[in-house]
């Protein structure tokens, strides 16, 4: 009998796992989305563009986006890297090698967790750079 290839998965709940992965992702794409159906609706609500609006209610509703975005993604990670130190040492002298064989199934979640959140975080910091220094109206 084989021993089973989560063997500390009482540790961790599957939907922490699963927030941890799917978080940064899930809020990258609603970053994207919203802000561009926001400035696509202010800045060519008809058939003819509208000038650059003043400044208002467009930046700040695109900032907001972007913080909630960013807190979003911080908050998968730390998940993921709190699930990761609860399941470190799943497979036994795995405890100083991070990526070592595929075994342990709750600690290969976690870290593709803390993964796609470090890489989405970057994502969505870029997103807010450009939308803090380009203007989203441009005739």
């Amino acid at each position: 009998m084989s021993a089973h290839p989560a063997p500390q998965r009482d540790r961790v709940s599957l939907a922490a796992l699963l927030f941890g992965i799917a978080a940064a992702p899930l809020f990258w794409l609603g970053q994207m989305m919203l802000g561009f159906g926001v400035t696509a609706y202010v800045c060519y609500p008809g058939d003819h563009p509208l000038p650059p609006p003043a400044p208002g209610a467009l930046p700040g509703v695109l900032i907001g986006f972007d913080v909630v975005a960013l807190i979003a993604c911080a908050a998968g990670g730390i998940v993921s890297y709190r699930s990761w130190l609860l399941t470190r040492s799943e497979k036994a002298g795995s405890d100083s090698h991070a990526l070592h064989t595929g075994e342990g199934r709750t600690r290969f979640m976690a870290l593709w967790g803390i993964i796609a959140s470090l890489w989405f975080f970057a994502a969505i910091l870029f997103n807010t750079i450009a939308s803090l220094t380009v203007s989203p109206c441009v005739i």
